[in-house]
């Protein structure tokens, strides 16, 4: 075949080269016919009904301690398995038309999906996603066929997978060997596919049209996703110059390491704090304090998941204690509770929203179940008799919740009093900058916070009014948006007016052309994943802050997006010279 250059939305960063394995869509479309026994087509469903779930149950047992995003999907996999009113319908159909259970699922499935679609809401686009998967789950376990696909190739051989679309399930059942990428047509930056290849360290590239027919089983790929690109049977010169950047990628990485245990400081002297983000519990088991300045945000969601019942005082406070005695007097900024949107738990009743990313979650559900996040602050508390602690409220919009969740705060300080147990009664109390309306009373706000932490994803998503889910408004999800930029530089401004700290736990913290705009703008802290702090430690100690903040002004008072990523790449530019 010959050569030819595939472009498409970088997910997972790396490079990736081997021989292509295609996954070839299959039409599953059952065949409709009559039945007689009725109650065997019922014991049909429950006996694939039980496979599937016996299936998800060792997905999730596996991805434990390996991907939390793994384990969070195939749960909601299996919530909507387990949903008898979803299914009900196909059911009373069986009767009603003595016709076979696997179509009627399909016909039920694709009538569920067509309705999601005509309502063009992007979260209950992806929740169709979600039915659809497992509803194909279903009716390949009542059908006799192999669940997921499984990668050939030859033993030993580098593969890369190119596909439409790859399922949860498929992706984290791949082979790590001998896996050096995902390639597919579907999906944006934010796809099932992405968070899980980012978890396991796999380079992905997305939304690459064309590629399922332009490549062949057995096409040797170079994929660059760092560029987005797919070369398809390099020539020798297209291969040389692909190791020749893989090898400066390695070196630049060997560059990064060497400086993790140094304090970031801009050759101006300004001082700025690189910390991890963390949230699942193999992170936490790998965190090494010696590789950061400490943990900027600890995502307690993860205790409350996987569970029947509300995790108890000791269990969390055993969990916050171990890591502040390990960060050995570095920071460990522990959010509270932000479970709602789109990570539920069924034990905790919550109610059925239209836009549950817009309701009932984070600190709104804490303020209404008190002894529940009464729970979680004494656990918070005494864990900072341990270490360098520091509380953190999300979702916050107005300074009433502000001063409500900090009433409970002092409830609970008063409480351990009361019981004779250490805490530190001085421990900082900040909050995510993540709605516009906390960034417009950020000044309000600072008055009466210790700290802020923009949160940049959902900062991004509500200021743009677009959803990071949904592949079709994908360009306009823009961390370039000036709308978004000035917004952060109005943060810091009240954050410094205040005398207050302001940092950064969102993906912009590691973002190489927003570094320099965020050292120019004062931020005293960015918490990146765990791979990105050398890096951004690196960039970090290149600028000269003085020097950046007038070119900053300019960047600012550009008009659109795409003038102010041109700008940024070229000081960036200048910066790495």
């Amino acid at each position: 075949m010959s050569m030819k250059i595939l472009e498409g939305i970088v997910g997972s960063t790396g490079f990736g080269s081997g021989m292509a394995v295609v996954k070839r869509e299959t039409a599953l479309e059952p065949e409709k016919f009559t039945i007689t026994d009725t109650a065997a087509e019922v014991a049909r469903f429950r006996a694939a009904q039980a496979d599937c779930e016996a299936h998800l149950d060792k997905l999730i047992a596996e991805s434990e301690g390996v991907s939390e995003d793994a384990v969070e999907i195939f749960g909601a996999h299996k919530t909507i398995l387990q949903d008898e009113a979803f299914f009900k319908k196909a059911l009373d159909r069986t009767e009603a038309e003595k016709t076979n259970i696997e179509y009627l699922i399909h016909d039920e499935c694709q009538a569920v999906v067509a309705m999601f679609a005509a309502l063009d809401d992007p979260y209950l686009q992806e929740r169709a996603a979600d039915i659809e998967q497992v509803c194909g789950a279903l009716i390949k376990a009542l059908l006799g066929l192999e669940q997921d696909f499984k990668a050939g190739g030859a033993d030993g051989d580098d593969v890369i997978i190119v596909a439409h679309d790859l399922t949860p399930a498929e992706t984290v059942q791949m082979d790590k060997s001998t896996l050096r990428g995902f390639i597919t047509e579907k999906g944006g930056a934010t796809s099932h596919t992405v968070i899980l290849a980012k978890a396991l360290g796999i380079p992905a590239i997305t939304g690459v049209v064309g590629v399922v027919d332009a490549v062949a089983d057995g096409d040797f790929l170079l994929m660059d996703a760092f560029a987005g690109t797919v070369t398809v049977c390099p020539n020798e010169t297209q291969k040389a110059a692909f190791l020749a950047g893989e090898a400066r990628h390695r070196e630049k990485q060997k560059l990064y390491a060497e400086g993790l245990g140094s304090p970031a400081i801009s050759i101006d002297g300004h001082h700025v704090d690189v910390n991890v983000n963390t949230g699942d519990a193999e992170s936490i088991a790998g965190f090494d304090v010696t590789r950061c300045d400490g943990i900027g945000l600890l995502r307690t969601e993860f205790l409350y998941m996987g569970r029947d019942n509300y995790p108890d005082e000791e269990y969390q406070y055993e969990v916050y204690a171990d890591l502040a005695r390990r960060a050995e007097g570095k920071e460990v900024i522990i959010r509270t509770l932000d479970i709602g949107g789109d990570k539920q738990l069924g034990y905790m009743d919550m109610p059925v929203e239209d836009n549950p990313f817009l309701g009932y979650r984070a600190i709104r559900l804490c303020l209404d179940r008190r002894d529940v996040f009464q729970v979680q602050l004494r656990a918070i508390l005494r864990a900072s008799a341990h270490g360098n602690v520091k509380i953190m409220f999300p979702m916050i919009i107005n300074l009433e919740e502000l001063r409500a969740a900090k009433e409970c705060v002092e409830e609970a300080k008063l409480s351990l009093k009361q019981d004779g147990l250490p805490f530190n009664k001085d421990i900082p109390v900040g909050i995510m900058i993540e709605t516009p309306a906390a960034a417009l009373l950020s000044d309000r706000l600072a008055r009466e916070s210790d700290f802020f932490s923009v949160g940049s994803n959902d900062l991004i998503q509500y200021i743009t009014a677009t959803d990071r889910m949904n592949e079709r408004i994908q360009h306009l999800y823009d961390s370039y948006n000036l709308s978004v930029l000035n917004a952060i530089r109005m943060v810091s401004e009240s954050a410094h007016a205040a005398g207050i700290p302001w940092g950064i736990c969102g993906e912009v913290g590691s973002e190489d052309r927003l570094i320099p705009l965020w050292v120019a703008l004062g931020v005293a802290e960015l918490s990146v994943a765990p791979s990105m702090v050398g890096r951004v430690k690196y960039l970090v100690r290149r600028t000269n802050r003085a020097e950046l903040a007038a070119k900053m002004k300019d960047v600012l008072a550009l008009e659109t997006a795409d003038e102010a990523r041109a700008a940024l790449t070229q000081i960036l530019e200048q910066v790495e010279a």
